[in-house]
């Protein structure tokens, strides 16, 4: 049989214009699967919902806990990520999944249930800037990443800050984030060596923090939500797309692709970012 396609899209249609032009995330729905978010914080003006908010935990049995409704930040973390994707696509809804507590401490079981729970819900984009190192949980993630993908959710993951294994960043049904050398929040890469796909901005990054404040910090965990909210452009300009089609999309306006930047330039040997690097985050 025939399938049509609703209107034919081509890679000659995929300019700056086309992709980003006029694009504010309006009507997106983004989920910061995290620490949790600083929701009243005034540089968010107004774009998480606290009360659409819910937290899980692993109490001393092992059981997953979820409660809904308003929580906060424990670490600065959540609120980071938050603040990044804010300023990138502006009218995206954003809601907090928090699974980590204080000093960005979890189980796997909450990071999966929380991860489970976005993607049942529908959400249009998920950022995690977190992962599990340990292959008993690989499986599982990539059961959910799957699911996502072939039910129109788009996960953006932070790839592990040293050169180790951490999932669900390796799957190839998610976009994978690390750093580069940029200072630019719209200016990103293709990584010529997968399984990390890009390469955004994520040294000495401007942050939002605990407490109203604000922190510079480093780390590949503010790498993934500069994708993410260019990401959530491209789904609220074209919701129509599915995620391999958003993916060619920011493909093809990446720094190095339009500009033909040799792999170093772009940022390729920017994977190596050590993990200390986001514990001396400068608070002011």
């Amino acid at each position: 049989m025939m399938v049509r396609l609703p209107k034919r899209i081509g890679l000659d249609d995929l300019s700056d214009d086309w992709v980003f032009g006029g694009a504010d995330g309006t009507g997106v729905s983004v989920a910061v699967i995290d620490s949790g978010i600083d929701a009243d914080h005034p540089a968010l003006e107004g774009c998480v919902d606290p009360e659409r908010g819910v937290a899980f935990s692993v109490d001393l049995d092992g059981t997953v806990v979820r409660v809904d409704g308003v929580h906060g930040d424990s670490y600065g973390h959540g609120t980071a990520c938050a603040g990044i994707i804010h300023s990138i696509a502006p009218m995206a809804r954003i809601t907090s999944v928090k699974v980590l507590g204080p000093g960005l401490t979890g189980k796997a079981a909450a990071f999966i249930a929380g991860l489970e729970w976005a993607i049942e819900e529908g959400y249009d984009v998920v950022n995690l800037s977190l992962g599990s190192r340990r292959r008993d949980d690989a499986l599982v993630f990539h059961e959910l990443c799957d699911r996502a993908y072939f039910g129109n959710t788009i996960v953006v993951t932070a790839a592990n800050n040293v050169q180790s294994v951490s999932y669900p960043s390796l799957f190839a049904s998610v976009f994978s984030v690390a750093c580069n050398l940029g200072s630019d929040p719209r200016r990103y890469h293709v990584n010529p060596s997968p399984p990390t796909e890009f390469l955004a901005r994520g040294i000495d990054v401007p942050v939002l923090w605990t407490g109203h404040g604000t922190s510079v910090a480093t780390g590949n965990s503010y790498a993934a939500p500069h994708l993410a909210g260019l990401a959530a452009l491209v789904r609220g300009k074209h919701p129509e797309l599915r995620p391999f089609q958003v993916k060619a999309a920011l493909w093809a306006r990446a720094a190095n692709v339009v500009e033909h930047a040799d792999p170093e330039i772009a940022g390729r040997l920017s994977r190596m970012v050590s993990a200390t690097s986001v514990r001396r985050a400068m608070h002011r």
